[in-house]
């Protein structure tokens, strides 16, 4: 048997806990008989590795927005079929969508993400700022 060893970011949003993250490192013993880095992943346990995480931390898998993670899967023999080792969930999809929402489906990651209306709220934000800038400016160049 071999280990490899993880770096592990889990990235959560909440009304509470705005981007907020945890950090550890996770060891997964393999044979020589596992190539590919997705299998392994997939068959050693470790989205339920990520579920318990979350409950040691007292948040929800639910908040879970992402999942980064880093390995040295090429020094270890492993196909790195997990594009960038990085899964998002939620409002912000933007790292191996399909596999992320088999994820999403089996463990319930970011199912409760609230930042959408948020994200929104904060754009609006801006254009007011920006709509009042641009006023002054003209008022400015008008002599008012």
């Amino acid at each position: 048997m071999e280990n490899i060893e993880i770096d592990v970011i889990l990235t959560f949003c909440s009304d509470k806990e705005y981007g907020s993250q945890e950090f550890f490192d996770v060891s997964l013993s393999y044979d020589g008989e596992y190539t590919s880095a997705k299998k392994l992943l997939d068959q050693s346990g470790f989205f339920n590795t990520i579920v318990e995480i979350c409950e040691r931390c007292e948040r929800l898998p639910t908040d879970l927005i992402k999942i980064s993670t880093a390995a040295d899967w090429t020094k270890k023999g492993f196909a790195l079929d997990i594009e960038n080792g990085k899964w998002s969930f939620g409002y912000h999809r933007d790292h191996n969508i399909a596999w992320s929402d088999n994820l999403a489906n089996l463990y319930g990651f970011g199912k409760d993400d609230d930042t959408a209306e948020r994200e929104l709220n904060i754009r609006a934000l801006y254009e007011i700022i920006l709509a009042r800038e641009k006023a002054a400016a003209i008022n400015q160049a008008i002599g008012k």
